[in-house]
C-alpha cells in the first residue's frame, strides 16, 4: 500500500521535494507592482472613506443681490427645488451670509433680505438650499 501511495507522485517530483537546495524555489517573492497597485487602493479607499463622512454635497441656485444700506434683497435667477426660507446661507462673492427674512417685491418675487457688509450695487449670488452629507446616501 505504500509502495501505492509513492507511485501517485513522480519520481521526479519527490527528488526536487526531498532536494534542500530546492526548497527556495517553491517560495514565490511578490511583484513590487502589486504593492504600489495595493497601496494606491487602499489610499484611494481611505480618501473616499473620509470624504464621505466630513464632505458635504450642496444644492445651490443663482440668484442676483440689489446691495443698498448694508442690506441685500436677494432674489433667486431659476426655478428653486426647495422654497427659499430664513436661515439659508447666501454667498455673494466669497462670502457667506445668511437670510435674516423674507419679502415681496413688486413683480411679486420672493426676496430674501440678507444683512451684508458689502459696497452698493448688484451682484452675483448664491443661494444654497439644501446641504446633504454623502455618508447618508449609504443608508437610504
Amino acid at each position: 500500500m505504500a509502495e501505492q501511495k509513492n507511485k501517485i507522485f513522480s519520481q521526479r517530483a519527490l527528488d526536487r521535494i526531498n532536494s534542500p537546495e530546492q526548497l527556495n524555489d517553491y517560495l514565490k517573492v511578490t511583484n513590487p507592482g502589486i504593492w504600489v497597485i495595493l497601496a494606491a487602493v487602499i489610499t484611494l479607499l481611505i480618501g473616499f472613506i473620509a470624504w464621505a463622512s466630513l464632505g458635504k454635497l450642496e444644492t445651490t441656485v443663482s440668484a442676483m443681490a440689489d446691495v443698498s444700506d448694508g442690506t441685500a434683497n436677494v432674489w433667486a435667477t431659476e426655478n428653486t427645488p426647495v422654497p427659499i426660507a430664513a436661515g439659508m446661507t447666501v454667498r455673494i462673492g466669497s462670502e457667506e451670509y445668511s437670510i435674516a427674512s423674507m419679502s415681496k417685491d413688486d413683480h411679486g418675487r420672493t426676496v430674501a433680505l440678507v444683512p451684508v457688509e458689502l459696497l452698493d450695487g448688484d451682484y452675483e449670488a448664491k443661494i444654497v438650499v439644501e446641504t446633504v452629507s454623502p455618508v447618508t446616501f449609504l443608508f437610504k
